[in-house]
């Protein structure tokens, strides 16, 4: 995908080069000022290649939501063709501000297949195809960004009513879980990752979230980028990194560096297996782990995240 072009088609949706007077980047998303916010065409932003969606900041203020590895590249391009370099103070908000909703696009890319899973996954009369996918099945981001209160300290019972009905929880799955039902079912079981994913979501539900969005992938590197993207957006995570458990220090410290609160989950009993599965880097930044119960394991977890946060 031409990063330039994507940049061209983005700087064309918010009003042309003449009406954007800062841009930079924060984590998967691309930041831009804008001089008259009226000339933003956000139907037109939303159809540009690879952008997730868009959420607005302050009065004239747009984040443009890309997936792990694109707005890097995109916002290089948008400084060439801009002449503006970033900008980080032009973009900070007033103490106590709140973000609007996240507006989410799901564009034509590769990981159409992964969002019709999570579809049938929430209604599984409405099958329209595709396939269960070995690689980075992910329930796109999206619906509401929460915000984060500038002090939780001055949070009266109105706002922490207002926090608790807009919590969000993300269950991150690292490598193989999405052959769940064909792995080793001895070992992991004949339940599929499709009704895992039914499970999630009713349970949220049934916990008191207000959405669960649901990760996995194959890559080291898509989970700690998904872990980082969870910041401000989502109130805990519920983690199972696969065989990373006990190899991936770079995980542990994106959980680290987040602070969400977190439960790590496994389905096998790993701590009755093999000598290296003893190991857990990602246990140190939870403060629960559940093992063992299949994928009753996430039902489990997705309560106790709920208690602990006092949903």
């Amino acid at each position: 995908m031409d990063r330039e072009q994507i940049a061209r088609e983005v700087l064309a949706a918010v009003g042309g080069r003449d009406n954007v007077t800062a841009n930079d980047i924060c984590m998967t998303r691309l930041r831009i000022l804008t001089e008259d916010p009226a000339l933003v065409d956000t139907e037109q932003l939303s159809a540009a290649r690879g952008v997730l969606g868009y959420v607005r900041r302050g009065s004239n203020g747009i984040e443009v939501v890309f997936g792990p590895g694109k707005v890097e590249a995109v916002h290089e391009a948008l400084v060439r063709l801009t002449g503006l370099e970033g900008d980080e103070e032009a973009f900070e908000s007033p103490a106590g501000t709140v973000a609007a909703p996240l507006h989410v696009h799901i564009s034509q890319n590769p990981l159409r297949d992964a969002a019709r899973v999570q579809q049938e996954a929430d209604d599984p009369e409405d099958v329209s195809g595709g396939s269960d996918g070995v690689d980075d099945l992910v329930s796109l981001l999206g619906a509401i960004d929460s915000g984060a209160p500038a002090d939780d300290s001055d949070l009266d019972d109105a706002e922490e009513d207002t926090l608790h009905t807009t919590a969000r929880v993300l269950v991150i799955n690292g490598p193989n879980i999405n052959l769940l039902g064909m792995r080793e079912p001895d070992i992991y079981g004949h339940d599929s990752y499709r009704a895992m994913l039914q499970l999630c979501h009713g349970c949220a539900k049934e916990a008191g979230f207000a959405e669960c969005t649901c990760f996995q992938s194959n890559h080291e590197g898509d989970l700690i980028d998904a872990i980082q993207d969870a910041y401000g957006t989502y109130a805990g995570i519920i983690i199972n990194p696969g065989a990373y458990t006990h190899t991936s220090i770079a995980i542990l410290d994106a959980a680290r560096a987040v602070g969400l609160p977190m439960v790590e989950v496994h389905i096998s009993k790993v701590d009755e297996r093999e000598e290296f599965r003893q190991v857990s880097y990602i246990r140190d930044a939870c403060f629960e782990t559940v093992s063992g119960m299949g994928i009753e394991g996430y039902r489990k977890a997705m309560l106790d995240l709920a208690a602990y946060l006092g949903l």
